[in-house]
């Protein structure tokens, strides 16, 4: 007789298959030109999974591992560039949400309802799925894979883990190494001792894998032939200019393009962080994780222009938070507020509620949960507010 845990998990990743599969419909250009209709980096990312090393500008061509696969999958099976771009884009994607649901079910130990709606909430999230879908030529969807797996690892203690995928990742892209810290953080937040064993065994772990990359760095400038600095722009331009270019982008919009990452998640998510603290303390690890993720994107802005992308790095907390909170409802008619709750954040992640109508549909989405914790609904008896996360 089959186990009914894994009949559910079999039902859960079909369903959200089927909703990825309605995404790709939906965004993916699935046409033999579709290479002749890319824009911004996704242009240097193409031109590098044509010809390995190809001498891009700064920091594009340094960040080989998903251009490098596609340029080996073309050698081995003759499939063109553009179609194989769109299966390394739906692959990771998709393998990220699957993940996310089980950190979410497995890992916080959240019920099936609550993982499965917030996983689809991550799957309908503009910059995760449907822009890469539209555009998919990135390296971004492998980066996410890399954020979720790293994560969780990281909330489980398996280091050595852990700091195998940064490395890899940190070849993809460098911004996985923003992760790097943060497990030394969390064994600190639990141990408060500078002299703790694992703590010094993560702290070495961090010098390892930023070690590792350095090295990566100089053999990758070797191999394609130019000097690329760090945190320099295009065209090579030293990291002052870099800065000033990013900053003088966006204005008077940034803190929209910040808003419409999640929408009316945020306000979830800020309950969710004030609740983590008041009850449990501030160093709670899925408060660490989330602030700390959020400070690496505000960083991160200091030297990109794309608001969305960046700051959806930290997509992983702040959808978990949010299914934390949501987690505690307590009866059928509250799964049906949570339901439309969910249904909203589609709304306004796929942008069939544009602009005005998308503000409406974040204030009734906000409205709405605040009645819900007014009314007790997300307080549900005996439920911690944040369920222990098993270290093995």
């Amino acid at each position: 007789m089959p186990d009914p845990r894994t009949a559910r998990r079999c039902r859960t990743w079909l369903a959200l298959a089927a909703v990825t599969l309605l995404n790709v419909i939906s965004h993916a250009d699935v046409q033999r030109d579709a290479h002749t209709r890319l824009y911004g980096d996704a242009l240097n990312y193409y031109r590098m999974s044509e010809q390995t090393g190809a001498p891009v500008d700064n920091p594009f061509a340094l960040r080989m591992l998903s251009p490098w696969l596609v340029h080996r999958a073309h050698l081995l099976t003759g499939i063109s560039l553009d179609t194989l771009w769109l299966a390394l884009t739906v692959a990771a994607t998709f393998a990220a949400v699957v993940v996310f649901f089980e950190f979410l079910w497995n890992g916080l130990g959240l019920q099936l309802f609550t993982s499965a709606l917030v996983a689809v909430a991550l799957s309908c999230t503009f910059w995760y799925a449907p822009y890469v879908f539209s555009n998919a030529a990135l390296v971004d969807p492998l980066n996410n894979l890399v954020y979720v797996v790293a994560l969780w690892l990281a909330f489980r203690r398996r280091l050595v883990a852990f700091t195998v995928v940064l490395v890899i990742g940190a070849a993809n892209k460098e911004t996985a190494l923003l992760l790097a810290p943060l497990y030394p953080i969390l064994v600190w937040t639990q141990r408060r001792s500078w002299r703790d064993r694992q703590f010094l065994t993560a702290l070495a772990a961090t010098a390892v894998a930023i070690g590792l990359y350095a090295g990566y760095r100089v053999w990758a400038e070797h191999f394609v032939g130019g000097s690329y600095g760090f945190g320099a722009g295009q065209r090579n331009s030293g990291l002052l200019d870099n800065l000033r270019f990013a900053l003088a982008s966006g204005k008077n919009t940034t803190q929209f393009d910040v808003f419409a990452t999640f929408h009316f998640f945020w306000l979830i998510f800020a309950y969710g962080l004030y609740r983590l603290w008041r009850d449990r303390g501030p160093h709670r690890e899925l408060l660490t994780a989330s602030l700390w993720l959020l400070g690496c994107c505000l960083a991160g802005r200091l030297v990109a222009t794309d608001t969305g992308r960046v700051f959806v790095m930290a997509a992983p907390m702040v959808l978990a938070v949010v299914a934390v909170v949501l987690d505690r409802h307590r009866g059928d008619n509250t799964r049906m507020w949570l339901g439309l709750l969910i249904a909203g954040y589609v709304a306004v992640g796929l942008r069939w509620a544009p602009g005005p109508a998308g503000l409406i549909v974040d204030a009734l989405a906000g409205i709405g949960f605040a009645a819900l914790v007014q009314a007790g609904h997300l307080d549900g008896p005996g439920r911690e507010f944040e369920r222990p996360v098993s270290p093995g």
